[in-house]
């Protein structure tokens, strides 16, 4: 167990040595904790509530509680699974990769690696989460509380497990490129599915669909059956005295976790055998393509960007997404056509979210960039153009799709408003497109690699989630001109014409891109040094 106890210590000590980096990073942890240790209260005071209500309950409401139990456990586990793919992964400095110099036995580091997961700060969060099972039991008798017990250490502990095995099959399996980067489209659009479910449920898409609790019972005893929810079904078989189903269950959650420690060792072997070894087809690149056509700097700059953008799936994803906003948008509110814009302004606003933080996705290719001596104006020019050649078609694209399913297209007062509504997209996007051109220059976080889109570097989670939420926050609160006209229109009763929110919210989206290009050309060149000792410090977060 010695190498298990020092790759945990050396986990916690690279989490505290990056706390303890930035202010930020401190601020990111404390707010982090605090998140941590409500959820943690929230379980135990429902699991409170249940073991106060269990002892009085019937068969039935018991057999309910329970279905409810699985269904969560499950879905749970197939989040963590689906978020980790799409935005943990193992990219952190405790992968096993960094470990293969060392010489430790495969059983050891697998050993290790997991338990440093497993008592990680997400880990013990989940862990005592599930505890909180343990005091639904509790006034049932000691026997159900000890199952209880074991039943959330296997419940959190094949949750890791699982989620390993996914990502060392995916690490293993997936070798090339493009089938990366599809899989990493495909997870996105998945988890960005299911989070728009619960908008979905309440659009009363599903009615008419025969969902009751007879059918959630079904799908739960099947549940009950698999790795995924087999864990909180042990105590009610233990109440019930079922005992071979107890005891099936309970081998195959034992049977679950040797499998996945089996696959992530014959993973490890793999990529230590064959380390090195993996090679992609390349062709020939005939002629200069989009650099051919470039005139100036501003030109082949931009022709570059185009270029990284349609190979790297960091930023491409972002307009797949931008078509799943608009689609489910449609369903959701298609008894009401003119609500329908929300879709196209949503998908306007984050879409700039990559372009503030576009120089982490070059990384240190910058350098050369800097080098050749070129102005900040001309980067952020450069940016802005090549952004605007995809963006802005995607976003009139939309918007007439959107103007003909609103039914503007008759006219009247529908059409000006319609009208009204595509400006202010076009305008969002551009004032989005202004903030990112100052936030990519001032404020930095960092990003997976663009050969390892699944991982992310160790302890930057918070910076990750906080800043582009800034950004968003920014922008949206920089279109308060459009807003306010818009809404002066609507209540002055004829007083404003309604067509004034087209030009204002034009003029507003121009005007901050204007302000944005050169206030971020003036941070751009007094932080190149700053910009590089930043990238190049984050390079070695990726590898």
């Amino acid at each position: 167990m010695s190498t298990a106890s020092t790759i945990i210590a050396m986990r916690w000590s690279i989490t505290w040595g990056t706390i303890k980096h930035s202010s930020w990073q401190m601020v990111g942890a404390i707010i982090s904790l605090l998140m941590a240790i409500a959820i943690c209260l929230a379980s135990w005071q429902v699991a409170l509530t249940l073991g106060d209500w269990l002892p009085s309950a019937g068969p039935g409401d018991r057999q309910r509680m329970g279905s409810i139990l699985v269904l969560f456990l499950a879905g749970l586990t197939l989040g963590v699974i689906l978020i980790q793919l799409a935005f943990l992964g193992q990219g952190s400095n405790l992968s096993p990769s960094r470990f293969v110099l060392y010489g430790i036995p495969d059983s050891q580091l697998q050993v290790g690696l997991y338990l440093a997961g497993l008592i990680g700060p997400a880990g013990l969060t989940g862990l005592v989460c599930f505890l909180a099972l343990t005091a639904i039991y509790a006034r049932t008798g000691v026997g159900a509380a000890i199952v209880a017990l074991i039943a959330a250490l296997l419940a959190v502990m094949v949750m890791l497990a699982l989620s390993r095995a996914v990502l060392d099959l995916v690490g293993t399996l997936v070798v090339s490129r493009r089938t990366r980067s599809g899989l990493y489209l495909l997870v996105t659009m998945v988890i960005m599915l299911l989070c728009m479910l619960p908008s979905l449920l309440d659009s009363g898409i599903t009615d008419g669909m025969a969902v009751d609790t007879d059918s959630l019972k079904s799908v739960a005893d099947i549940l009950a059956w698999t790795p995924l929810g087999a864990a909180v079904r042990l105590p009610e078989d233990f109440l019930s005295g079922s005992w071979w189903a107890l005891v099936g269950r309970l081998c195959m959650e034992l049977v679950t976790l040797a499998l996945c420690s089996m696959i992530g060792m014959l993973c490890l072997r793999h990529s230590r055998l064959h380390a090195g070894a993996r090679t992609e087809r390349s062709t020939a690149p005939k002629g200069l393509g989009m650099l051919g056509r470039s005139r100036n700097i501003v030109d082949a700059m931009a022709a570059r960007s185009l270029i990284y953008l349609r190979q790297d799936p960091r930023k491409l994803v972002s307009y797949p997404l931008l078509l799943v906003v608009v689609i489910l948008y449609a369903i959701i509110f298609r008894q009401m056509p003119m609500m329908l814009w929300l879709g196209p302004i949503v998908g306007a606003w984050v879409l700039e979210v990559p372009e503030g933080n576009a120089l982490a996705y070059d990384g240190l290719a910058l350098r050369m960039e800097i080098a050749a001596g070129v102005k900040g104006r001309e980067d952020r020019l450069s940016r802005v153009r090549s952004h605007l050649s995809v963006a802005l078609p995607c976003i009139l694209l939309l918007g007439l799709v959107t103007l003909v399913f609103s039914g503007a297209m008759k006219g009247g007062p529908d059409l000006v408003i319609s009208l009204d509504m595509l400006a202010a997209t076009i305008g969002l996007l551009l004032s989005g497109l202004g903030v990112a051109q100052v936030f990519s220059a001032l404020l930095i976080y960092p990003v997976p690699s663009m050969d390892q889109p699944f991982t992310s570097p160790q302890g930057r989670a918070v910076a990750q989630g906080f800043l582009p939420m800034l950004q968003l926050l920014a922008s949206l609160v920089i279109m308060l001109p459009t807003f306010l006209v818009a809404l002066l229109a609507m209540i002055t009763g004829g007083i404003l014409p309604s067509w004034l929110p087209m030009p204002v919210a034009l003029a507003n989206g121009l005007i901050v891109l204007a302000i944005g290009v050169a206030l971020g050309s003036r941070i751009f060149d007094r932080r190149q040094s700053a910009i590089l000792l930043t990238l190049d410090r984050y390079a070695s977060l990726q590898s």
